[in-house]
């Protein structure tokens, strides 16, 4: 509650001190967690913003991972995967939330200047192996399969924006990460336009961690994988032979 209060006031002088409009953020949790056996983590985004007819998009990046796409021939009748690239530093995530329509709010040359969209997401240079398939053919195809997987996501009109006191406009909004969601820092980016044109920007980040065992189980695979794989095929026998011995009793019973 204090902390909403020192977000409006502090705007407020802003606002008035007729310096240059500027957006204030904040996010519901700076350490989001992931709960195992649920659909996802729901993220809140909110802040306030200089009122008028102005209009905010909200960019959302998560960490670099790597890809590898395999392109399949037709060989002797059957079709195998020959050619592949692999990509390195692919946004494991990616967001764009808006509260109208893109293409009401600028035209897309400006989103282009701006590095702003999913056109303009940086994929990385691809090492492409066995195959005459240029890069271009092979980022669509990447991008299509992270927007199938519900990794790269285009959420318009999904920003709520409300008068406050004064000259200031509170907005909000969330989103729903995936269960599957890669660890570590998501950036985010708010952009605020007038009649077209760029006018703000501001910055943050928010931490997704894993939570309780799931948190231990993750960070076992993610830094001594050959432990977590001996870890795995011990459980894997343990519960094999407890379960074959509590059949066997229940027989002799």
């Amino acid at each position: 509650m204090i902390k909403k209060f020192l977000i409006t006031f502090f705007s407020i002088l802003i606002l008035m001190g007729q310096m240059p409009p500027n957006i204030v953020i904040d996010e519901g949790e700076k350490d989001i967690k992931i709960r195992p056996n649920i659909s996802g983590t729901e993220v809140v985004l909110y802040g306030v913003m200089p009122s008028g007819k102005k209009d905010l998009i909200i960019e959302v990046v998560g960490p670099a991972r790597n890809i590898t796409l395999e392109e399949k021939r037709r060989l002797y009748g059957l079709w195998l995967g020959l050619g592949r690239a692999d990509y390195y530093q692919v946004p494991s995530y990616y967001n764009i939330i808006s509260s109208k329509k893109l293409d009401i709010i600028a035209d897309q040359k400006v989103f282009d200047k701006l590095g702003l969209g999913l056109n303009n997401l940086p994929l990385g240079e691809a090492k492409i192996t066995n195959s005459k398939t240029n890069q271009i053919i092979f980022n669509k195809n990447l991008k299509n399969y992270m927007i199938e997987k519900g990794q790269f996501v285009t959420n318009e009109e999904d920003i709520t924006i409300k008068s406050g006191p004064g000259k200031i406009g509170i907005f909000s909004t969330e989103f729903l990460l995936p269960s599957n969601s890669q660890q570590g820092k998501y950036f985010i980016r708010y952009f605020i336009f007038q009649n077209g044109e760029f006018i703000s920007y501001a910055e943050n980040k928010i931490d997704l961690k894993q939570a309780g065992f799931s948190r231990l189980i993750w960070l076992t695979s993610k830094n001594f994988p050959l432990l977590y794989g001996i870890l795995a095929v011990i459980l894997s026998g343990s519960l094999g032979w407890l379960i074959s011995t509590i059949f066997r009793r229940l027989k002799i019973s």
